[in-house]
């Protein structure tokens, strides 16, 4: 029960607190991430392996950490939790970046910054594409809304909250500017990441069949194109099943509102098989 409701208080603070977004600073993980790198010695393993080492040293810790608590009080623990949650789960705030998007197409199509399309797809900084960005944009929401809520979401509800955490500094080191490493540790990055993807992007793929036209989704699934590129591949599943439940030949502002649409339905969805969950007992 205690998971549900965290889950719910993160969402309904984000939702009426703006300014969350203060204590939500990728810099946390920089001073962390550069602290611990003076603290592991010069060892060539370590020096490869260092950012892989961070992730699981951040999962470990936060583990031990809400393990420790749970002993002491389980008020606590709920605390902790809640606050580990607060950090990772970016629902709404994401979604306040969605809709910046859609006033400025709806008024200002021609005038928009690629930094604004950017931090809302981070995953599209290195496309060559130069026409229809805009666009490109639109159907990677599908994608970006799993990195800020449902992948998240899964991995809560799976491992706690040090798996969100460590979720979030893998999510960082691929995917933020501040964050200096060469193109070939992203790359081995993006390989732990497609792992982590996998079940939460078909799972919120599959819902979106639910939520919207079941026959015409599941066809999309069943006829799929992806790449053999395996985090190319978590990408393409879920926005080319996105493609399926918006409309593309309507203006884009009016897209962006369809797809908001099934994302908020389908987070509505994941939260009604969470409560039944924590109902049956399944979650404390």
């Amino acid at each position: 029960m205690s998971t549900m409701l965290i889950i719910i208080i993160v969402l309904i603070f984000e939702y009426f607190y703006d300014d969350i977004k203060k204590f939500r600073q990728n810099e946390i993980i920089f001073k962390s991430y550069h602290s611990f790198q003076k603290l592991s010695g010069k060892s060539d393993y370590v020096i490869n392996k260092i950012h892989l080492i961070f992730v699981t040293s951040v999962l470990l810790i936060g583990m031990i950490i809400l393990t420790i608590s749970s002993y002491i009080s389980s008020l606590l623990y709920f605390v902790i939790s809640l606050i580990m949650l607060s950090y990772t789960l970016r629902t709404n705030q994401y979604n306040k970046d969605i809709e910046e998007l859609k006033i400025k197409l709806e008024f200002k199509k021609d005038n928009i910054d690629k930094n604004l399309l950017f931090n809302i797809c981070p995953n599209l900084k290195q496309t060559r594409v130069k026409t229809n960005l805009n666009n490109l944009v639109i159907k990677n929401l599908f994608f970006n809304s799993s990195r800020n809520t449902f992948s998240i979401l899964f991995l809560f509800i799976l491992l706690g909250a040090p798996a969100a955490i460590a979720y979030k500094v893998l999510d960082c080191m691929i995917y933020s500017d501040e964050f200096k490493t060469t193109a070939k540790v992203k790359q081995e990055l993006k390989k732990y990441l497609y792992y982590l993807d996998y079940v939460p992007i078909r799972l919120t793929s599959y819902t979106f069949s639910v939520v919207s036209n079941y026959d015409q989704v599941i066809n999309k699934i069943n006829n799929l194109k992806l790449s053999n590129n395996q985090y190319l591949s978590n990408i393409e599943f879920i926005n080319q099943t996105g493609e399926s439940v918006y409309d593309e030949t309507a203006k884009e502002s009016d897209q962006i509102v369809q797809v908001q649409n099934i994302l908020s339905r389908t987070l509505i969805a994941w939260l009604g098989i969470i409560v039944l969950l924590a109902v049956t007992g399944i979650f404390i």
